[in-house]
């Protein structure tokens, strides 16, 4: 069986570091033997390093770094049959770099592509199209919007495979009405993730003004940068919407929070290939409403398990969000579908063994 080295450059935690961890743990339950290559932020090492595996600092900087290259071919010269697993294309340089520089001959490279780009066509990029055994998209989308400049590519070597998230089998409850003192005849509307225009917050508050007479809070998870949540907040005061929005920060443990919301919503402005938010409504039962523009179409259904509107659009956004608060009988059924869809579909196994075929057609 084939030593898996999973490649991670961010600095910080955050939702690719979260991915690469749980398919770790995964593959680690499954009897396969994991390491990872990450930059030397002790947050992330540390994190890491609770999966009781090797974790091995290198700078990770991208095209021109050769001191990581070097010091890669030195692992995998060790690690006997393997295959690396990059998650963005400049790791996969690195990657690359380092099977040209080391003695081991039986190594696969494989890269997932999390974001929704072009694909390049330049000199560099063709040489490094030729040295992936296989190139894994988060969406349809995400491979379309690749092929659309026609890059230099086997498409032989492409597959689709949805993200998935981990459903705790257990959570320890959070009473977010009573935590944030939202009255019971209220609707909790929430939205969680990174706090930025492109998430579409500014059009979600604009919407939300248009609703402030409907019982409902808005219950925002997460956090973005100063100047953005500066701006946002003076937003919501400017809209007069100051009583609607619950400000939470930072969670430690998002499925408890989502558990006890009523919907979700992620009206995201920019194309993003498999946004993860979503699922995690659905897994809990509950619809969301969200943009049709990225790779969420490709799991939530119009009127089926969730509602999907244009993006940038506020009235068909609050439209959608004032159904699902006067309705209770629509959001039982969109979200007891969301959720048979979720475990029939989208759920985490289903994600891993897709996952497996890929590395398989890799060989």
């Amino acid at each position: 069986m084939r030593k898996i080295i999973h490649i991670v450059s961010n600095n910080a935690w955050g939702g690719g570091e979260q991915y690469v961890f749980d398919l770790a743990s995964r593959q680690l339950a499954d009897g396969r033997n994991v390491e990872i290559c990450c930059r030397p932020s002790e947050a992330v090492i540390s994190t890491y390093q609770k999966l009781g595996i090797p974790v091995h600092p290198l700078p990770l900087r991208g095209v021109l770094d050769l001191k990581s290259a070097c010091s890669l071919s030195r692992i995998v010269n060790e690690a006997g049959p393997c295959l690396i697993h990059a998650h963005n294309f400049k790791d996969a340089f690195t990657a690359s770099y380092a099977r040209k520089l080391s003695t081991n001959k039986d190594i696969r490279l494989v890269m997932c592509r999390h974001l929704t780009r072009k694909g390049k066509n330049t000199f560099v990029y063709r040489w490094l199209y030729g040295q992936l055994d296989r190139l894994i998209f988060d969406s349809e989308i995400s491979r379309s919007e690749f092929l659309s400049t026609h890059p230099a590519i086997d498409e032989g070597k492409l597959g689709i495979v949805h993200t998935s998230i981990v459903v705790p089998s257990e959570m320890q409850k959070v009473d977010v009405r009573r935590k944030y003192n939202i009255p019971t005849d209220n609707v909790v509307a929430m939205y969680h993730g990174r706090h930025d225009a492109e998430k579409g917050l500014d059009v979600l508050m604009e919407a939300v003004a248009q609703l402030r007479e409907k019982p409902f809070k808005l219950v925002l998870l997460g956090r973005g940068d100063q100047e953005y949540t500066d701006h946002l907040k003076a937003l919501i005061h400017e809209k007069g919407i100051d009583d609607k929005v619950i400000f939470t920060g930072f969670v430690d443990a998002i499925p408890p929070f989502v558990h006890e919301a009523d919907f979700g919503i992620l009206p995201s402005v920019v194309r993003e290939g498999c946004p993860l938010s979503p699922m995690e409504y659905m897994s809990q039962g509950h619809p969301v409403v969200t943009t049709d523009n990225g790779g969420q179409r490709e799991y939530v259904v119009n009127e089926g398990n969730g509602l999907l509107v244009p993006p940038g659009d506020s009235g068909k956004l609050a439209d959608a969000m004032a159904r699902l608060i006067d309705d209770a009988d629509l959001r039982q059924r969109l979200g007891k579908q969301a959720k048979a869809d979720f475990d029939a579909k989208l759920n985490y196994q289903i994600f891993y063994q897709q996952i497996l075929e890929q590395y398989a057609n890799s060989l």
